[in-house]
Formats: structure tokens, C-alpha cells, sequence
């Protein structure tokens, strides 16, 4: 039974929304995989080796075996949109979009290179600073999402804004938090 030439858009389009949170479910798994990792590789022998083992290998099947192919599945529906409506390129809403789909490829990068030093047990970053890299992926969400939802009713301007309220907001909230995992000084 072969779909009708109509309802393909809409097939594209369900498989694109598919490969996108695909993707962003493998990206806060891995990060909280990296978390757990770190905490693991303060252990002492034996259990830091089997430990880290076994997260090498979880973090390698998430990353290679969900977060890059979803990924890469989101690059034909963004070629054929092109293809199919050119006018689409010089739309002030798709060039945002455009920088943050760039924006997100050099997340994964990001996410890749930590998982290479995970493994390589050289990574010397803080739970705090790794909880703060995992909300990057949340800000590049909430970006994409209200890009493309509020595309027609906000300019650039009023988005671009709105992302710096809301990173105004995550960076108060790991202020907070840092503040209250420090020890007092009257203890």
C-alpha cells in the first residue's frame, strides 16, 4: 500500500519530528551517563575499572547508535525543504533556524569529544559544570521549537531576546544552586 503523493509532506515531516526527539532524548541521556561516569571515576579499584567500562560502553551505543543517526536523519528533510521551496532561504525565520541547526551540530560535537575524554578518563570537569552543558541541549530545544512555533507572530528581534531571558534564567538558577551546595561557613 503506497502512500498518496499528497500526504508524503506530512510523512517527512513526522519522521522529521521523530529524528529530532530522537535525538534530544539521546543527548540528555548521554549527559546524564557523563554525570554519573564522573561520579563513577572517583571510585576507588576495582569498582572505578568496572564502573567506567560499563559507562563507556552504555555512552558509546547512545551516542553512536542514536544521538548521531537521528541526527543525520534531520539533514534529508532540510535538503529537500530547500529543494522543494527555495524561497525558503531567504526567510528571516529559517536563517535563525539555520544558525541554530549549526549551533546544534557543534553541540554534538561537543557531546562527542566529552564522551572521548569520559573514556580516555581525562575529563576534569564539575557535576556543576556538566549539569550546565546538559542545559545547553534544553536551551537549543526551547530555541528550535519556539523558532519554528512562533515564526509568524514574532520578529528575530523578540526571539533573540526571549533567548537571552531565558538563558538570563538558567544562568540565575546555577547561581543558585551553586550557592546552595556550598558549605557555610558557621557549620
Amino acid at each position: 500500500m503506497e502512500p498518496e503523493p499528497s500526504s508524503l509532506p506530512a510523512l517527512l515531516g513526522a519522521a522529521h519530528l521523530l529524528a529530532l526527539v530522537g535525538y534530544f532524548a539521546a543527548v540528555f541521556h548521554l549527559v546524564r551517563l557523563f554525570n554519573a561516569h564522573r561520579h563513577a571515576l572517583t571510585k576507588w579499584e576495582p569498582e572505578r575499572g568496572a564502573l567506567h567500562t560499563r559507562f563507556a560502553s552504555m555512552e558509546r551505543r547512545a551516542l553512536f547508535g542514536l544521538a548521531w543517526p537521528m541526527l543525520l536523519l534531520l539533514l534529508p528533510r532540510v535538503r529537500g525543504c530547500f529543494g522543494c521551496i527555495p524561497v525558503l532561504t531567504t526567510e528571516p525565520f529559517m536563517m535563525v533556524k539555520l544558525g541554530l541547526v549549526a549551533l546544534l551540530f557543534g553541540y554534538q560535537l561537543m557531546v562527542h569529544r566529552v564522551q572521548g575524554r569520559l573514556n580516555a578518563a581525562d575529563l576534569n570537569w564539575s557535576g556543576v559544570r556538566l549539569w550546565v552543558f546538559g542545559h545547553g541541549s534544553t536551551l537549543l530545544l526551547v530555541a528550535l521549537v519556539l523558532s519554528m512555533a512562533l515564526r509568524d507572530h514574532l520578529g528575530w528581534i523578540w526571539g533573540s531576546i526571549g533567548l537571552l531571558v531565558l538563558g538570563g534564567v538558567i544562568a540565575y538558577l546555577i547561581a543558585s544552586m551553586r550557592k546552595d551546595r556550598e558549605p557555610s561557613e558557621n557549620a
